[in-house]
């Protein structure tokens, strides 16, 4: 008998804070995601590619891609769990697609989408949040150039346009 009456009351908490959370929580709206955000979700999954930015020679290195926040929002996390691990957040702002990078570097820029094709995508700087000096480095524009659904390449300027972009082949890790 008391294990009935437990179960009961437990089924009736149960019941009684989904009912709670369901009238406070409205239902999560439709995806109105742009073609490109929607192509960005595409990546989800572990890539791999190779660096010397960080003062090893062809470092193999890991980057990830996430849907997140509904939907609404990829998550990419460059190097995960190390020292040297970046974010950055590709999401629609008015239809277009932004990105929002959060640096080693200790600050933020964001760039927007200025031109696609059925091959890249190609982001243009629009500002750099926590700059101390305009002479501090920090990234400049991006494209992303696919292959197929299992490579692709990510060109990244910095802000002297004399440098010549950092370039990175990446591949699907299966």
């Amino acid at each position: 008998m008391k294990k009935t009456f437990k179960a009961i009351m437990v089924f009736a908490f149960v019941a009684m804070a989904s009912l709670s959370y369901a009238g406070e929580h409205p239902q999560i709206p439709a995806d109105n995601s742009s073609a490109a955000l929607n192509r960005m979700k595409e990546l989800k999954g572990k890539w791999t590619s190779t660096t010397s930015m960080f003062g090893k020679k062809n470092q193999k290195i890991y980057t990830e891609y996430s849907v997140v926040a509904g939907g609404s929002a990829v998550l990419e996390r460059f190097m995960p769990g190390t020292p040297q691990e970046m974010v950055t957040m590709y999401y629609d702002n008015k239809g277009k697609l932004n990105l929002t990078h959060y640096c080693l570097m200790r600050n933020r820029p964001i760039l927007k989408l200025a031109k696609e094709t059925k091959e890249s995508m190609t982001f243009e700087l629009v500002k750099v949040e926590e700059l101390k000096s305009k002479k501090d480095p920090h990234m400049g524009d991006v494209t992303l150039n696919f292959k197929d659904k299992n490579h692709f390449s990510s060109s990244c300027s910095g802000k002297d346009e004399k440098q010549a972009p950092m370039t990175m082949e990446f591949t699907r890790v299966k």
